[in-house]
């Protein structure tokens, strides 16, 4: 069964500290890289955590504050003289073709261009092939700003083991097999239904810089793990208010009305960098499962 990685190359909100950069997450799961925002400084976190952007497929950005997406015109660049020959596709929030041709525009060379796709996304499924689907939903921050999930789809597979044992090689059988169908052979009967299981639906949702509101609890419905922003403390909720973010106990209740399975909380102010437990103490009152990310830590399942 293959795996979900991912890598937390970013954990920290507006002003970055020595020890968090700003935001970016990298998901990968089959031959699909997905970059979720591109703080400054995140191609030095791609070397320090080993991983090669230039095998990105897509980016997904959440909004175009400038701690969300200043890596970008270095990324670019990077892959530009590495000649990054696929089709990069971006995704983003109202406003993000223009945004990217001015980009380009500003920093790219003639003859290194990118063969870029840029789609701006609302509400919905925007991607989808037959492993897993892209949705999106609109936050309420100070800029246009989207919610992601990543959902792997629920699949029914064959025990290759319990295959072997029927010692049936490449015969075409084997499908109505995995359909759980019976079949005979040598007149023995074999019932599909016992070789096969159910792989169930896997989901990852971002929810980046916003305010407390309906969307974000809709898009992590259900979800195995969610992302989320808590840039302060109950103590600042005033603050967050003010800024259009989210405090930690606001973050907790979002899983636990989602009834997602785990909580890591991510984009910490500067003023908790070294004090993450506050923040952790208040979020696990009320919801159980919580950690705080660090730079560099990585999930896989």
């Amino acid at each position: 069964m293959e795996k979900i990685k991912l890598t937390f190359l970013g954990t920290g909100s507006a002003i970055p500290t020595a020890r968090r950069n700003h935001p970016a997450f990298y998901l990968q799961y089959k031959n699909e890289n997905i970059l979720v925002d591109c703080g400054e400084g995140t191609q030095r976190q791609f070397r320090k955590a080993k991983l090669n952007p230039c095998k990105i497929t897509k980016i997904l950005i959440t909004h175009w504050h400038g701690d969300h997406v200043l890596g970008l015109p270095g990324l670019f660049k990077t892959l530009m003289l590495n000649e990054y020959n696929r089709e990069l596709e971006i995704y983003g929030p109202r406003g993000t073709k223009r945004k990217i041709e001015m980009y380009l525009d500003l920093f790219a060379h003639k003859g290194t261009e990118l063969n870029i796709k840029v789609s701006e996304v609302e509400e919905g499924i925007f991607f989808e092939n037959e492993d897993f689907y892209l949705e999106s939903a609109v936050m309420e921050h100070d800029v246009s700003c989207v919610a992601y999930s990543f959902v792997l789809k629920e699949k029914t597979r064959i025990d290759k083991k319990k295959l072997e044992k029927l010692k049936l090689g490449n015969s075409p059988l084997i499908g109505e097999l995995a359909k759980g169908k019976k079949i005979e052979i040598g007149g023995k009967k074999i019932d599909g239904k016992k070789l096969i299981y159910v792989e169930p639906m896997k989901k990852i949702t971002f929810v980046m810089d916003t305010r407390m509101n309906e969307n974000a609890i809709k898009i992590s419905k259900s979800a195995d793990l969610l992302v989320c922003e808590a840039t302060y403390s109950k103590e600042d909720e005033g603050l967050a208010e003010m800024r259009a973010h989210l405090i930690s106990t606001e973050s907790a209740k979002i899983a636990k009305k989602a009834k997602v399975g785990k909580l890591i909380l991510t984009h910490l102010s500067q003023r908790y960098d070294e004090m993450p437990k506050v923040i952790v103490k208040e979020a696990v009152a009320v919801f159980k499962d919580v950690k705080v990310a660090e730079d560099l830590d990585m999930v896989e399942f």
